[in-house]
This record gives C-alpha cells, sequence and structure tokens, in this order.
C-alpha cells in the first residue's frame, strides 16, 4: 500500500508539472529573457522548459508533504531525470531549478508540520 500512495503522488506530480508547464515556462522567461532559444515557437519552448521546473517543484512539495518513511529517496531517484534535463539544456541557470526545488520543500515541510500537529488540549 505504501508503494501505491508513493505512485500516485509521482503520477500527481507529473500531472501537475504538465498542466502548469506553460506558467512555468513563463516565469522562466520572463526571468532569463533569450533563453528558451530562437529553434522553436515560444509557446513550445516555454512548455518544453516549463515542464521540467513543474515536475521539479511539485516532487519535491507533494513527497516531502505526503511522502512516507523513504520520500527522500524517492525524491532523489525521481529528480535525475530532471536534472539531467536542466544540466544539459542550462547549465547556466542551474540554480533557479535548485530554487523551485527548495521552496517546493519547504512549502511541502510547513504542510507536513501542519498536519502532522498534535491538537492542542483545551
Amino acid at each position: 500500500m505504501k508503494i501505491l500512495k508513493d505512485v500516485l503522488l509521482l503520477v500527481a506530480s507529473i500531472l501537475c508539472g504538465y498542466f502548469l508547464s506553460m506558467r512555468f515556462g513563463i516565469l522562466y522567461d520572463h526571468l532569463f529573457p533569450g533563453s528558451l532559444g530562437s529553434g522553436l515557437s515560444t509557446d513550445a519552448a516555454r512548455s518544453i522548459f516549463g515542464t521540467p521546473l513543474a515536475y521539479i517543484f511539485f516532487l519535491t512539495l507533494l513527497f516531502t508533504a505526503f511522502g512516507g518513511q523513504k520520500k527522500y529517496w524517492w525524491i532523489i531517484i525521481l529528480l535525475i531525470p530532471a536534472a539531467i534535463f536542466e544540466v544539459y539544456f542550462d547549465f547556466s541557470h542551474i540554480y533557479f531549478p535548485i530554487l523551485l526545488g527548495l521552496l517546493g520543500w519547504l512549502i511541502g515541510f510547513g504542510i507536513s508540520r501542519f498536519f502532522s500537529r498534535p491538537n492542542p488540549q483545551v
């Protein structure tokens, strides 16, 4: 049952990354103008470059917030393809996906602490 939960978190992070890739691509294009290249249309480039960014953010957020005991193992293994993409295509801005991963981790950590709080005695 624990593996099913982790697989569902992976599927949720892939779906969130897919549907919000354009938003992350727009953010990336706004912060680093001219980094998307000129070989593709602007929307396609935003979507292609935004997909791993959104995946990194949502993977760290969801697994940190709702993952089990081996959540960090899952995060490290599942971030390898996104890291390879980022290193290969945009090594000069590698700090941006790292910051997105840290932001997702912080938000997920806050969510996990909020839900694991003991109820106060009245």
